[in-house]
C-alpha cells in the first residue's frame, strides 16, 4: 500500500481534532474512490449509452449529425461533464471553508 501525504490549514485540523473517533484517513480514502468511480463512468459510458439518458427532442437533432460530428459532440459532452464535477468540487470545498 502505498502512503499519502496531504495539507489541510490549519483551521480544519483543528476541527479534524475534535473529533478523534473518525477515521479521516477512510474518509479520504472512500471520497477518492468516489470520484474516481464518476470520473470513470463518464469515461465509460458508450454513445449508445449517453444517447439513452438525453431527451427524445435532443436524440431526434442528434440523428441528423453525421457520425463524426456525433462523435465531436458526445466527447465535447463528456468534456463538459469533467467540468461539472471539478466545479461541484470546488464548490463543497468552499463551502467546507
Amino acid at each position: 500500500m502505498t502512503n499519502i501525504t496531504f495539507s489541510v490549514d490549519d483551521d480544519l485540523h483543528k476541527k479534524m481534532k475534535e473529533h478523534p473517533e473518525i477515521k479521516w484517513t477512510e474518509i479520504l480514502r472512500q471520497s477518492i474512490i468516489n470520484y474516481l468511480k464518476k470520473v470513470e463512468e463518464i469515461d465509460e459510458i458508450s454513445i449508445e449509452d449517453f444517447r439513452s439518458r438525453l431527451e427524445p427532442d435532443l436524440v431526434k437533432k442528434i440523428d441528423n449529425l453525421e457520425e463524426q460530428k456525433e462523435k465531436d459532440y458526445y466527447d465535447k459532452i463528456k468534456k463538459k461533464e469533467m467540468e461539472r464535477l471539478v466545479n461541484l468540487q470546488k464548490l463543497e470545498k468552499e463551502e467546507d471553508l
